[in-house]
């Protein structure tokens, strides 16, 4: 028995057009009973990314398939097919890449591969609706000899940040503080890793502060002429500004007096 792990290098939550590593480790288990005889052999083993797309068909209405189409490779168990036995339909997926051929694995002993691969651009991203589905998935298939294929799925989120692929960041305007303690050093660029260009997007798109300005709370605004000819217009009654006549005459007795 071999027994197989793959862990992601950053998380499981990547930006469409980063860079997925993933360590795949294979270990043959030490057990009282192992021999020298005990060693395990594997013929092969690959790894892919695919987007499994899955909508309820009771919401949403889909195109009739095309019944004619017989997949032959799907129903092979000696063929790598990543979405095997899983519902929708497979919208995406990158090449496979062979991590290696005819591997022999003593009692105890254990041999690690490393995946990496881009994640496209132009895909979806991920979501879990009650009608729609998209689910990404790393998934790594290995053989034995005169055996069945057996299937190891890692799943992962893909944001999708729509302008990111042209976006520059600026130069003229810095968007977060700076420390004046720290040098630079030359040749860094903010946009290294496309998790920082992110960053730098959205602080920068949330950072601008309006040029209007909002009145402080108790405060209210001065009338204007064009806000009291509308007040007119619907219906309102128009309040007057002159003082009246009683007003007028009580002042003017309390001058004499």
């Amino acid at each position: 028995m071999i027994e197989v792990v793959a862990k992601l290098g950053r998380g499981p939550v990547f930006l469409a057009g980063e860079l997925l590593e993933c360590v795949i480790t294979f270990t043959n288990p030490l057990s009282a009973a192992s021999t020298s005889a005990s060693s395990e052999m594997l013929a092969w083993a690959s790894a892919q990314i695919h987007c499994q797309f899955h909508a309820s068909e009771n919401r949403v209405a889909l195109p009739p398939s095309d019944g004619s189409k017989h997949d032959v490779q799907a129903e092979n168990e000696t063929v790598f097919v990543p979405n095997r036995g899983e519902r929708g339909q497979c919208i995406l997926s990158t090449p496979p890449k062979i991590l290696f051929c005819d591997l022999r694995l003593d009692p105890g002993e254990s041999k690690s591969y490393s995946y990496c691969e881009t994640l496209p651009i132009d895909g979806p991203p991920s979501f879990r609706g009650q009608s729609v589905k998209y689910v990404y998935k790393l998934t790594i298939g290995c053989q034995r000899v005169n055996s069945p294929i057996k299937l190891l799925r890692v799943p992962f989120r893909v944001l999708v940040l729509h302008g990111l692929k042209d976006y520059q960041c600026p130069q003229d305007e810095a968007v977060a503080p700076s420390n004046p303690f720290l040098e630079e050093e030359e040749g860094l660029k903010k946009d290294s890793r496309l998790a920082d260009l992110a960053t730098d997007l959205l602080m920068a798109a949330t950072s601008r502060r309006s040029l209007r300005r909002s009145l402080p709370l108790g405060e209210p605004a001065a009338p204007t002429r064009a806000g009291m000819e509308a007040s007119l217009l619907n219906g309102r009654p128009r309040v007057s500004t002159k003082p009246s006549k009683e007003f007028s005459s009580l002042r003017g007795n309390l001058i004499n007096t």
